[in-house]
C-alpha cells in the first residue's frame, strides 16, 4: 500500500480539494441534482483545477475509496447471478461490436478534424483504460498529455450527461445514494467487509486485473454474497465519501494546464465523448427490444464512463447493477488486452526511435 503521509503542501492542497469537492457535492444535493454527491464533486473540482487553482489528490487515499465502492459493488451480486450470467452473452456480442464501432469514428474524428498523429488518434479513442492507454500509447509513439487529457474528458462528459439524460429525459429518479446503503453493519459483516479490501487491493495486481483497487475487493466481496456468508453492505456515509473522493479525482486530472492552451484538445475530445453517449443511447435504445434486455441498463452498460463512475450511476438507479458491472469489467478487460496488440497491427506510422 502507498505511503499515506504527505508533505505539508501537499496535504494542504488535499484538504482544500476535499473541502472544496464535499461543498460541490453538499450543494447539488440540496438542489436534488442527480448523483449529487460525485457530480458536484467533479464539476467543482474541474473548475477549480482549469481555473489555476492548486487541486490535488491523494491516490493512496483515492485506492480506499475505491475498495470501498468495490465492496459495495460486489454486494450486489446474489447466488441467482451465476444462473443468470449465461444470459448477458447476447449484450456481450452487442458490446463488441459497439466497442468497434465508436472506436472506429472517434479515431477518424481525432485524425481528420483534430489533426492528432495516428497512435495519439488510436489511443485516445480507445472506451477505457486511461493509465493503460496513455502508458502504451506513448510507447507507441503518441503524445501521452494529449491521450491522458482526451480520457478525462470523455470519462467527465460521459458522467456528467448519462446521470442527467435519466434524470430529465427518462424521468427516472436518481438517488445521491445508492438505494441498498445501509446502516452501519454487524461485526462479523464487518471483518468480512474489510477482509475484502485488505486482502483485495494488494492481490489485484499480482493478478494483473486492471483498475485494481476496485475490482480485487469486488470479486471477493461478490464470492462472499454470491456463497451467502454475507448480505451486508458499506454503510451510506462512506458511500457518500467515496463518491466525493471519486468526483474530485476526475476534476484533479485537469490540475496544471492551463485552458488557453488545452482547449482545442478539450473541445475535440468532448465532442468524441458527446459522440459515444448518444450512440450508446441510440444502440441501447434499438438494440434492446431484440436481444430481450432492459433498454436502460444496456445504455448504462454500453455507456463508455470510467468503471469506478458507471458503477456508481448502476447502484444509484438500483438497476442490474452485477450485469453493468460485469459488462464494464469486460470492456476494460478487452481495451486493456486487445487494443496495443491491435495497433501493432494497423499501424502504417513508425514509432520514433529508441521507443
Amino acid at each position: 500500500m502507498q505511503n499515506f503521509l504527505l508533505p505539508a503542501g501537499q496535504s494542504l492542497r488535499l484538504c482544500g480539494t476535499l473541502a472544496l469537492a464535499a461543498l460541490g457535492g453538499g450543494l447539488f444535493f440540496l438542489i436534488g441534482a442527480p448523483l449529487a454527491w460525485m457530480l458536484g464533486a467533479m464539476f467543482f473540482t474541474t473548475a477549480a483545477s482549469l481555473a489555476g487553482a492548486p487541486t490535488h489528490m491523494s491516490q493512496g487515499l483515492r485506492k480506499i475509496m475505491l475498495a470501498i465502492l468495490g465492496i459495495m459493488l460486489g454486494s450486489a451480486f446474489r447466488p441467482e447471478i451465476l444462473q443468470q450470467a449465461v444470459l448477458w452473452l447476447p449484450s456481450m456480442g452487442v458490446m463488441l461490436g459497439f466497442m468497434t464501432l465508436i472506436t472506429t469514428l472517434s479515431y477518424q474524428f481525432f485524425r481528420r478534424f483534430a489533426g492528432f498523429d495516428q497512435a495519439t488518434a488510436y489511443f485516445s479513442s480507445a472506451p477505457g483504460g486511461l493509465t493503460e492507454m496513455m502508458t502504451v500509447g506513448e510507447a507507441m509513439g503518441g503524445n501521452p498529455a494529449t491521450i491522458s487529457l482526451a480520457h478525462a474528458t470523455r470519462i467527465l462528459v460521459v458522467v456528467g450527461t448519462i446521470p442527467v439524460y435519466f434524470r430529465y429525459i427518462e424521468g427516472l429518479h436518481i438517488p445521491s445514494l445508492p438505494p441498498d446503503a445501509a446502516g452501519i453493519p454487524d461485526l462479523p459483516d464487518i471483518v468480512l467487509l474489510t477482509a475484502c479490501a485488505v486482502i483485495g487491493v494488494p492481490l489485484a495486481p499480482r493478478l494483473r486485473l486492471p483498475a485494481g483497487a476496485l475490482l480485487g475487493p469486488m470479486l471477493l466481496s461478490a464470492a462472499l454474497h454470491i456463497s451467502g456468508l454475507t448480505k451486508a453492505s458499506p454503510p451510506g456515509a462512506l458511500v457518500a465519501a467515496a463518491q466525493v473522493v471519486i468526483g474530485a479525482g476526475i476534476g484533479c486530472r485537469f490540475a496544471g494546464l492551463s485552458l488557453s492552451h488545452v482547449w482545442r484538445t478539450i473541445v475535440f475530445a468532448a465532442g468524441s465523448g458527446l459522440m459515444m453517449v448518444i450512440a450508446a443511447t441510440a444502440t441501447g435504445i434499438l438494440v434492446a427490444p431484440l436481444i430481450g434486455d432492459p433498454t436502460k441498463p444496456l445504455i448504462l452498460a454500453l455507456a463508455p464512463g470510467g468503471l469506478a463512475e458507471m458503477s456508481l450511476i448502476a447502484l444509484s438507479l438500483g438497476s442490474l447493477t452485477a450485469y453493468i458491472s460485469f459488462m464494464h469489467l469486460a470492456r476494460i478487460i478487452l481495451v486493456v488486452v486487445i487494443f496495443p496488440a491491435l495497433f501493432g497491427l494497423l499501424s502504417t506510422e513508425k514509432a520514433p526511435a529508441g521507443e
